[in-house]
């Protein structure tokens, strides 16, 4: 299989120290970039998860769902909680906890 030679650009920080981190494998730079792109087209994409992180109004709704879960579970389930008080659905909206 032909080779070709092509450049790269990234800091020479992150450069020297995966080089050390690589060398210390028994790899080059080369080699390590190789089995990145290798190991890539066998995933037929990144080695690894790739993600978006989540706007704010995301974050939110996810927060809503699992507060609305977690109230139908309690409601489903009562248990005490010490001295004759019990989970108060209510209670909790009144004092702005669950909205």
């Amino acid at each position: 299989m032909p080779v070709q030679s092509n450049d790269i650009r990234m800091d020479d920080d992150i450069k020297d120290k995966a080089a050390a981190l690589y060398a210390g494998l028994g790899l080059t730079l080369s080699d390590a970039v190789n089995v990145f792109l290798r190991v890539s087209l066998a995933e037929n994409g990144f080695p690894f998860p790739v993600k978006l992180r989540e706007s704010e109004e995301a974050i939110k709704e996810r927060k809503k769902k699992a507060t609305k879960a977690f109230i139908a579970f309690a409601n489903a389930n009562p248990v005490s909680l010490g001295k004759g008080y019990k989970f108060n659905r209510e209670a909790c909206y009144d004092r702005k906890v669950l909205r």
